[in-house]
């Protein structure tokens, strides 16, 4: 049976197609015939392959929209596609923090949602899906949507971000194409012949391939999780069924500094307030800071909420009529699977009304109803080699696109050593694989994080390691040390993260003339035990501090290799560096920690500089 007319899913209403030199159609059809693309007043015609595709290439399109495009072939059939506009497109690519929709930002951008929007910014986000056997020709789920007002909530906060600060400097319709899935590792997004230098990864892949692994994999998990989780509702079946021998305890803060170490199990926290009758049944939400791991939210023994696992903020609505005069009781059912039970610190606890607040923090009573071993351990099949890159990545590209922003690392932090390598390899990979030897990569390199991350100086090495993957020409890193939360891993502020990438590809790609790069070190004189450090800043003229004190992440080693904290002082382009400890000193490093926080180095216009290591002699 000949093969009907058709179009990938990314060439459907809404899409966003790449002006300049290029812009490919491309399609299946019956073999042999005849094909017409038509777009923006322009005809194009190709002949279909004996593998059932065709490809055409306009070139020059107007920037702008909506247009028709249209194809047609000779034995009748025809596809439509409106509407389609021409513009910049952009592919934002990586973990969670990439994926990260706009409705976990509201409270840091409420302005974002009471207005349109950005109805020229048009989004195609890609829905998981892996595959190890081959790489697909079309997606399996994904749709193009406009970043207007009632899309916002589910659209990457990053990609939407971007989208304006590019729209406002360009003035054409922007398409952002997003590839982001959270807890997945550089890995994950590359090509068979991307990994092909490491004989574990494919090793990996090979088992993968065959389904009943797969299948194995996930059954396994689901039978440990299911006897984990049996094994807790018996028990507190039996201790429900007595009296809870309920202690005092403060929140936020970690169970094992509560005196509970190593805590796995079930544990129930409650805590009584009273509010006067002004507050009585008026509606609410319960803002609940993160807590570690999954739990369940009781009102006066109503249930407002619950969630699975530890990263979302707790936001939780009270209806009307749940709250009563005078004494109220909140309690938590909180399920703790490694040991590491917490009520983050630094977030909000608190009950909001329109009549007011009510603070949760303080005092609260425990009592445990299930002590368990610890949660089995997921194995994430979409997490294997090439799986969503063969899934995810591998329809796009034929579609041309100006450049890419890369925003990971964090899943890989367990072997920071291996992530240059793979990160240098993965940019070649792709530029190979979307047959753009040139395509502008922009990394957006980790900002400060010290929860639910590997020990010692993992992140520092990821950190160098995306610095360094800025040897391979066509690609910028973004510094963002500033930026992060010590307290949580996917921090709020995502308009920076995505204001620093639009200078970046300004600057880079663009070739304007801004101040788009970080401060770095390009020089250093030695004065008996002072080392003074010089730095580039561009066009702004001078460092600082994001906090306006004297710079204090700066560290410096003798000739025994250990550091000490280091003295340091800004003058001009320069940071002059003393330590008492260190008399000659052979090396320095500056935030070299996993959430570098005192002190830190920007130049005038507030870019950030980055983490370094240097070898002084």
């Amino acid at each position: 049976m000949s093969r009907r007319l058709s179009l990938p899913r990314i060439l459907s209403d809404g899409c966003v197609l790449q002006q300049g030199e290029k812009t490919r159609i491309w399609g299946w059809g019956p073999k042999e015939q005849e094909v017409t693309v038509t777009l923006s007043g322009r005809r194009q015609r190709a002949v279909v392959g004996l593998d059932a595709c065709f490809e055409v290439i306009f070139q020059n399109l107007p920037s702008g929209g909506p247009y028709t495009l249209e194809v047609t072939c000779k034995m009748g059939q025809e596809i439509r596609r409106s509407p389609v506009y021409v513009g910049e497109v952009f592919v934002c690519a990586g973990q969670s923090n990439m994926e990260l929709p706009m409705r976990r930002v509201w409270e840091r951008f409420p302005e974002e949602f009471s207005g349109q929007g950005a109805q020229d910014v048009h989004l195609y986000k890609v829905m998981e899906h892996y595959d190890f056997a081959n790489p697909r020709k079309n997606h399996l789920k994904a749709e193009w949507m406009s970043c207007q007002r009632e899309n916002l909530e589910e659209i990457s906060a990053v990609s939407y971000f971007l989208g304006k600060y590019l729209y406002k400097n360009k003035n054409v319709p922007i398409g952002i194409i997003n590839l982001s899935l959270g807890g997945t590792p550089i890995e994950a997004w590359m090509s068979r012949e991307g990994i092909s230098k490491w004989p574990g990864l494919l090793e990996n892949r090979r088992k993968l391939q065959d389904v009943k692994v797969q299948k194995n994999l996930v059954e396994q998990y689901e039978r440990a999780e299911k006897r984990w989780q049996t094994e807790i509702e018996i028990q507190e079946k039996k201790s429900l069924n007595q009296a809870i021998s309920w202690m005092p305890i403060t929140f936020p803060g970690s169970l094992s500094e509560a005196g509970l170490p190593d805590f796995c199990g079930c544990i129930r926290l409650r805590k009584t307030f009273r509010i006067s009758s002004k507050m009585k049944g008026i509606q609410g939400f319960l803002r609940f800071g993160t807590l570690t791991d999954s739990d369940r939210i009781y009102l006066n023994d109503v249930l407002i909420g619950e969630t699975g696992y530890c990263y979302p903020p707790r936001r939780y609505k009270i209806p009307e009529g749940l709250l009563m005069e005078g004494e109220n009781q909140i309690i938590i059912r909180l399920v703790c699977r490694n040991g590491k039970g917490r009520i983050t610190p630094g977030k909000p606890y608190e009950i909001v009304t329109k009549q007011g607040r009510i603070r949760l923090d303080g005092g609260w009573e425990y009592g445990i109803s299930a002590v368990t071993k610890p949660g089995p351990e997921q194995k994430f099949v979409n997490r294997g080699p090439t799986g969503l890159f063969q899934g995810m990545t591998a329809p796009c590209l034929p579609y041309v696109v100006r450049g890419v922003v890369w925003y990971q690392g964090e899943s890989n932090d367990r072997n920071p050593d291996a992530y240059e390598a793979l990160l240098k390899t993965m940019i070649m990979d792709w530029r190979r694989e979307w047959m753009q030897e040139t395509l502008p990569f922009v990394i957006v390199q980790l900002p400060g994080c010290g929860v639910d991350i590997a020990a010692g100086d993992a992140w520092p090495r990821i950190r160098e390691a995306q610095h360094r993957a800025a040897e391979l020409p066509d690609t910028a890193v973004t510094c963002n040390l500033d930026l992060g939360e010590t307290n949580d891993l996917h921090p709020l502020d995502k308009k920076t993260i995505a204001y620093r990438a639009s200078l970046a590809i300004r600057g880079m790609i663009y070739g304007e003339d801004l101040n788009w790069k970080a401060p770095q070190v390009h020089g250093w004189i030695q004065q008996g035990n002072q080392i003074i450090l010089q730095f580039n800043t561009g066009s702004q003229k001078g460092l600082e501090t994001v906090d306006g004190k004297n710079p204090g992440e700066f560290e410096l080693a003798g000739v025994d290799q250990k550091f000490h904290q280091a003295y340091a002082a800004v003058r001009g382009n320069e940071v002059r560096i003393t330590c008492p400890e260190v008399n000659e000193p052979c090396r320095v490093r500056y935030a070299w920690s996993a959430a570098p926080c005192r002190g830190l180095l920007c130049d005038k216009s507030g870019l950030s500089a980055g983490p370094f290591t240097l070898q002084l002699r």
